[in-house]
């Protein structure tokens, strides 16, 4: 039997569901990412736990011109969003039991998907086993919300409780259980499903079943179609589980936390590198949320060596986490970060030259060096800004003026600019959960670090987020500028 942690007695009488939802055009592959990893680490399938793993949209199914033709639809207009879900969905109604917690996971736009799972859940209720043929009817009537008028306030609140009503009628009829999401946990959200459209479906923002909430974001991704969807924030004129037209008191305070991590997108939710790579950006976050799963007891049973490969003592998580001891600067033996730079048309002709093209996969080992030790040494890995290295794919879209959220008049309007390759927004203090904007106390060590090569050779990283609603770029604060005013709390 392959020991696991934490222990569970044999008269318990509830297992663990986990949905586990990659990112876009993400798979099992040769650089997989944090769902992939956090997969290979879960016990399951048994009578203890039981794993759901489903790849993310536009992954790749074979070599035919057809596959990739229909992957590059799916990618731009998120065709298999609603089946995704619906997979999700019935897998759970499937297999749910009295008692049995569920956990939902996912990366990129399959944290959007984890965060509708949980969204249409709360809605719609989950279908008892003899209703299984219904799921796609119930997806649909939780779809209606977005052909809510986002016009006239007014008339989007009616259309709301006349929605919900419907809702109501299908649960009763349906005789839809009450379950409740033990632990959402998400490596940066993105605000669309697609390239081309976002999707915008309730209680995505906030969610009264979700008794724990975690979100890995990224302080240097700054693609416009990449932005980060955070938890309850910014505040719209957009219906959401704090404001149901029938409203009730919720039905339990989430306990969010929202960390921002330094790298772009990939670099938070993995992928980036082939796997095995170390020193691995990835690799913080990815410890961060395994050592959450343990702090707020989500009843997820991991297999003790896997927690250990990510470089995680078991001991220093069960039977209790423990704090977390200084981490000294620099235990890599080095204060340099290297820029990995565009490739030139010759080495992009060379990676198709036979036997040259893909590097050399490895596996994984248990580190000799601690925990801290590793986060010392990930902190100053390479990040990979796509669009630095991708500019043909993603800059076009960079110029052209696009609906954005900008404030004005103390609320928020949809305007038309163009983005221009600006870094995020980080929600300002007093948005923030605790009152402190929380970042992972490795920026701090990478923040020391100077670039080793590329077009900021020899200056210090400075994460490229910005805090802030003001509607000009310019006039949010820099990240500097947040730390010595004393917005920003540091966590590990």
């Amino acid at each position: 039997m392959v020991p696991y942690i934490p222990e569970r007695s044999p008269d318990a009488k509830f297992r663990t569901l986990i949905v586990l939802l990659d990112g876009t055009g993400d798979s099992i592959d040769d650089d997989v990412t944090n769902i992939v990893m956090l997969k290979d680490m879960l016990c399951g399938n048994d009578d203890k736990q039981m794993v759901l793993y489903l790849q993310g949209i536009g992954s790749k199914m074979d070599d035919s011109w057809q596959s990739w033709t229909n992957r590059m639809w799916d990618q731009a207009f998120a065709s298999s969003f609603p089946e995704r879900v619906i997979t999700a969905y019935k897998w759970l109604a499937e297999n749910y039991k009295d008692g049995d917690k569920i956990c939902i996971f996912g990366f990129s736009r399959g944290a959007y998907t984890a965060r509708v799972l949980a969204g249409m859940i709360n809605g719609m209720g989950l279908l008892p086993m003899e209703g299984i043929n219904h799921v796609e009817k119930a997806y649909d009537l939780y779809d209606d919300f977005a052909d809510l008028d986002d016009k006239d306030p007014a008339k989007r609140k009616h259309e709301w409780h006349d929605l919900e009503v419907r809702w109501q009628n299908f649960k009763a009829e349906k005789k839809c259980q009450e379950v409740f999401i033990e632990f959402l946990g998400c490596w940066d959200t993105v605000n669309s499903v697609g390239y081309a459209r976002a999707i915008k479906l309730s209680f995505t923002r906030t969610n009264d079943i979700v008794r724990t909430f975690r979100h890995a974001i990224a302080l240097d991704e700054h693609r416009f179609k990449f932005k980060q969807n955070n938890w309850s924030g910014p505040p719209k004129e957009v219906p959401d589980s704090a404001d149901r037209p029938n409203s009730k008191e919720p039905r339990c305070k989430t306990n969010v936390e929202e960390v921002w991590f330094a790298g772009c997108h990939c670099d938070i939710g993995g992928g980036s590198v082939p796997n095995g790579t170390r020193p691995n950006l990835a690799h913080i976050s990815l410890r961060w949320m395994i050592r959450e799963c343990f702090r707020m007891n989500s009843s997820i049973l991991f297999i003790e060596k896997g927690v250990k490969v990510i470089g995680i003592d078991p001991s220093s998580i069960y039977p209790i986490v423990k704090p977390r001891p200084e981490i000294s600067s620099f235990s890599s033996g080095s204060s340099d970060i290297t820029v990995v730079e565009r490739q030139t048309w010759g080495d992009y002709f060379y990676s198709w030259v036979p036997f040259t093209s893909k590097p050399e996969l490895k596996t994984l080992l248990v580190p000799t060096q601690s925990e801290e030790e590793l986060d010392a040494i990930d902190a100053l890995a390479p990040a990979y800004d796509q669009l630095t290295l991708h500019p043909g794919k993603w800059s076009a879209m960079e110029d052209l003026k696009l609906k954005k959220w900008q404030p004005k008049d103390g609320g928020f309007v949809e305007v038309n600019e163009p983005h221009e390759s600006h870094g995020r927004t980080i929600p300002p203090h007093f948005y923030s959960h605790g009152g402190k904007i929380k970042v992972h106390r490795t920026v701090q060590l990478r923040m020391e670090a100077k670039f080793k090569n590329g077009k900021e050779k020899g200056q210090k990283y400075v994460p490229l987020a910005r805090v802030g609603y003001q509607p000009k770029y310019e006039d949010k604060k820099t990240f500097e500028q947040s730390v010595n005013e004393g917005w920003i709390q540091w966590v590990a």
